[in-house]
């Protein structure tokens, strides 16, 4: 089956299988991850033993810090210290105004151990408001940030032939392909991201939360439920073909993406 029509020659990009091959997660990050888990492991063994005694609400209590230290273990785990996924999980979707577009989902995985750590961090610290005043700060603080991760839920990055369009945690921006200046595999707070600096254009939209949305394009690879290099390839390839951006609206683009048929017409 041809898949492709007869257009003018595209242009190569060199396709980096391991564009975050020099990443490595801060060791710190990496002793909290082992931290909290172990800390798990053995608040687990004290409930235990506090069933033994018979003391219910200290094996309660146990069973709760269990479950925030276990959670707090697995988002630190996909977050930093293994924030890589793989598999092509895409499909052909519309972004806010309606333009179909080739759509890479985020993470399910990661909005789970974001969401749910913060939701029992912030059940755990409105249990104790009454004998530590204090702690309603810390209540307010991460049901805020709960709030703000479920309204913009699910985020998405897209591909449309006249732009990228990026729905992310703190704000939705769409940036022209034209105004596009480079797009570059980085790092950012330890965090391997996507980058994609422009300047200002007429088409540009930006759509904040309550804080402050950088003027570029910033993705966060452990949010990308597919392998973020083949993403970054697909950008790249399109940013550099604008004569296969019409592509982007039909299955043709996942199609091509899947097969990595970067030198295909």
């Amino acid at each position: 089956m041809t898949l492709y029509f007869d257009l003018p020659r595209t242009t190569p990009v060199s396709a980096d299988p391991s564009p975050w091959r020099d990443y490595q997660p801060s060791s710190r990050l990496v002793h909290a991850a082992v931290g909290s888990g172990l800390l798990a492991i053995l608040v687990l063994a004290a409930g235990v033993w506090s069933v033994i005694l018979g003391d219910f609400a200290a094996a309660l209590a146990c069973g709760v810090a269990v479950l925030v230290l276990g959670h707090l273990f697995g988002l630190l785990l996909n977050l930093w210290v293994r924030p890589h996924n793989t598999g092509d999980r895409m499909r052909i979707a519309g972004i806010d105004d309606g333009s179909p577009g080739l759509t890479f989902a985020y993470s399910r995985r990661l909005y789970y151990w974001y969401g749910s750590f913060l939701t029992l961090l912030t059940l755990a610290q409105i249990a104790l408001v009454f004998s530590t005043p204090p702690l309603a700060v810390g209540a307010v603080l991460t049901g805020g940030a709960l709030f703000l991760l479920l309204r913009h839920a699910p985020g998405r990055l897209a591909l449309t032939p006249d732009g990228i369009y990026h729905h992310g945690i703190w704000a939705q921006q769409f940036i022209p392909w034209e105004a596009i200046r480079e797009i570059a595999a980085g790092e950012q707070a330890r965090i391997p991201i996507i980058a994609v600096p422009a300047e200002f254009a007429p088409q540009t939209r930006i759509r904040r939360s309550l804080f402050r949305a950088p003027e570029c394009v910033i993705i966060q690879v452990p949010w990308l439920a597919s392998d973020p290099a083949l993403v970054l390839q697909a950008m790249r390839w399109y940013h550099a073909n604008p004569t296969h951006r019409f592509e982007l609206s039909y299955q043709i683009a996942v199609d091509r993406t899947r097969q990595r048929a970067w030198h295909l017409h």
